[in-house]
């Protein structure tokens, strides 16, 4: 029955595709397997509906990482995510803060490293389908992005001679089967035990010697980007129901859906089969307790300073994203605004925002329902955050939408703390 209702719905929408535009809805062939399907959706909407999945089996190739998709890189890439030795005090990984136990989110409104942050960690699940990094976007790549919180104060805190040392001592073999060679770190007069940028350690060493720890730095980086590719969630309920499992989800998820694409103008946002448009916006999150926080504003700046970044001289292939970086320039219009965050296995990374401020999923639907709030933002509102006018009903079956969302985790191999040297 399931394989006759998979195909029948594959022709069903084929032919929607064929007539989208015709502007004629009593075209769409009335079936007794997908009555109930045409009874609360338009042909049009099926159309809007199978944008959404499936996600694709892979993501997209990285080109500035040569060994984004080396087997290798990512076994190591998996150990230095879950070591603790990665930070100034041996006490903090990127794990710490991406746990597997929670969608490789973060439980706390706002993480903490070495010290408090000030903002949300967001899951590592698909993340590699993501354009940017980060909620304002300073990382342009994965391996960029990790090396951000292995330096950050209030993450990992270390420095980038202490974690070349490390890797000297503790993963030479490993590392050198991977990348090239280490330069001579024995000499800690060349190459002092610990520095970074701004460090007087550091600012002494020669050009050539700062190079050579930087690619080891930047390798660190690929390393870890490697693994998190592996971080995949496909196959949700959704997707299955969108391939023609029409029993897998319930009527109050289907009739989220039809709010997810209609009254509650979602899809405005979240219109990919990774439910983001990979843009920034200003929804007018409340900022709270916490500092101002400029979001996309200054993201731009630390992109453009970052050395690490893809058109950078690490990167392995500068000139595909220096094409973009080119056309990057901070404006007002930045200012406060915020990645558009993927709502696949949303039910797993509460809170939510930026702020962590918002802890369940009906919480996030009253703020939107509501237009945002008034004041306590940075920056100006999008214009078309307006009140949503949903019943409580609405509200409760876009959540029960928002629950099919929920995929097969990744290989559980890739959950696990490996072995460390």
């Amino acid at each position: 029955m399931k394989l006759t209702r998979s195909i029948t719905l594959w022709i069903i929408c084929c032919i929607t595709i064929f007539f989208i535009g015709c502007g004629d809805e009593s075209s769409l062939p009335i079936n007794e397997d997908i009555k109930k399907e045409v009874d609360i959706f338009t042909e049009r909407e099926w159309a809007v509906i199978q944008r959404l999945s499936p996600l694709p089996a892979t993501p997209p190739p990285n080109p500035t990482n040569r060994v984004a998709d080396n087997p290798d890189a990512a076994r190591l890439g998996q150990m230095f995510f879950f070591d603790e030795r990665f930070s100034k005090d041996g006490t903090v990984a990127c794990a710490t803060c991406h746990s597997p136990f929670y969608g490789f989110a973060d439980v706390e409104a706002t993480s903490l490293g070495v010290g408090r942050g000030t903002r949300n960690a967001p899951t590592l699940l698909n993340v590699a389908y993501n354009k940017w990094q980060f909620w304002d976007g300073r990382a342009d790549t994965l391996w960029s992005q990790a090396l951000f919180a292995l330096e950050g104060e209030t993450e990992q805190a270390g420095t980038r001679l202490q974690y070349a040392h490390l890797i000297k001592r503790l993963y030479q073999d490993d590392y050198e089967a991977v990348f090239d060679p280490l330069p001579n770190l024995a000499d800690t007069t060349r190459f002092p035990l610990e520095g970074k940028p701004g460090d007087v350690q550091f600012d002494n060493m020669t050009e050539k010697d700062k190079i050579a720890v930087n690619t080891v730095f930047a390798n660190i980086g690929k390393a870890i980007e490697a693994y998190e590719r592996l971080l995949i969630s496909r196959n949700a309920p959704f997707d299955q129901y969108v391939a023609g499992d029409l029993d897998v989800i319930g009527i109050e998820a289907k009739r989220g859906l039809k709010i997810f694409i209609g009254k509650g103008v979602c899809i405005l946002c979240h219109d990919n089969p990774n439910f983001t448009d990979n843009e920034f916006h200003n929804l007018g999150v409340p900022q709270g307790k916490l500092p101002e926080d400029t979001g996309r504003y200054d993201g731009i700046k630390q992109l453009l300073d970052n050395p690490f970044n893809g058109g950078g001289p690490y990167s392995d292939a500068p000139e595909i994203p220096q094409r973009i970086l080119n056309f990057l320039e901070p404006t007002q219009r930045h200012q406060g605004q915020f990645k558009t965050p993927t709502l696949r296995n949303v039910a797993l990374t509460a809170p939510y925002f930026h702020t962590g401020e918002f802890p369940t999923l009906n919480s996030i639907i009253d703020f939107n329902n509501a237009g945002g709030v008034p004041s306590g933002f940075v920056g100006m509102r999008e214009g078309t955050l307006e009140p949503l006018n949903l019943t409580e009903q609405e509200a409760n079956d876009l959540v029960e939408f928002l629950l099919t969302l929920t995929g097969q985790s990744p290989l559980e191999y890739l959950l696990r703390k490996p072995d460390l040297p």
